[in-house]
């Protein structure tokens, strides 16, 4: 079965009724999230609709708000984005940006390829201390399959009633971490777990994605390179660099 943003939204467990679902203008996203005109270029391309789904707040789910001077977190946004187009990194930034507290981005693929789920905690402007920025930007890898035991152990985590409740925004890092468990299992073909400190193994994922990506840069060059010393010193340094690629791979499973 294909996942929807409805089979996510049904998973969260949000305590029934609440105002109707309301279409959310692009304008509010240009005005709010597009840093310049590549940015609503990218927003009328991509972007099919944007919705409101539900506010998760102390009045709808008891859960305090968190007053955090840096990181405040009143409410938590849900939204729905259907894609016209791939969703990428800097449209799903433009989204979490333009709202001025945490959401959870409900993402249908096109086509009718399954869901991608995104977070992004939020922090003070250095400079203008009204405005949110994002932090970063946590995507959890596609989930397409509901019988994948990795993404269905995911969506099952989901729940509300069963995250953290201390307040909204270790509720909202209980999400983040449950995206990082997901990607985790995925790269190391591991089942889908918490771990006692999300801490560290999200700098572990840090370090995992920096040294992937440094090895596929060296692969790419050792490729194109035509002089034979060259090649065999860029040789030994994609293997250094898949060797550190495994050491930390294996402590992500570990």
């Amino acid at each position: 079965m294909t996942i929807t943003p409805h089979t996510i939204r049904e998973a969260l467990a949000l305590p029934p009724g609440g105002d109707p679902a309301r279409r959310l203008p692009k304008d509010v996203l240009a005005e709010h999230g597009a840093a310049h005109a590549a940015d609503r270029k990218l927003i009328d391309k991509a972007i099919e609709r944007l919705d409101w789904w539900a506010t998760l707040s102390p009045t709808t789910i008891g859960v305090a708000a968190a007053a955090d001077d840096d990181r405040p977190v009143p409410a938590i946004q849900l939204l729905a984005l259907t894609a016209r187009a791939e969703p990428t990194q800097r449209l799903l930034t433009i989204i979490h940006r333009a709202i001025p507290v945490p959401i959870i981005l409900l993402t249908a693929l096109p086509g009718g390829a399954g869901t991608r789920v995104s977070f992004a905690p939020l922090r003070r402007a250095e400079r203008i201390g009204d405005k949110m920025v994002v932090e970063r930007l946590v995507v959890a890898p596609d989930c397409t399959d509901a019988a994948e035991p990795a993404t269905a152990a995911f969506i099952a985590s989901l729940a509300v009633p069963a995250l953290p409740r201390l307040n909204l925004r270790l509720l909202y890092d209980g999400l983040v971490e449950r995206a990082e468990a997901l990607e985790i299992a995925r790269l190391t073909g591991q089942p889908f777990r918490l771990v006692d400190d999300p801490a560290a193994r999200r700098e572990a994922l840090a370090r995992y994605r920096e040294a992937e990506a440094a090895w596929l840069a060296a692969r790419a060059a050792a490729k194109r390179e035509k002089a034979l010393a060259k090649q065999i010193a860029l040789g030994a340094e994609v293997r250094q660099l898949r060797s550190q690629v495994d050491e930390i791979l294996q402590q992500l499973e570990d």
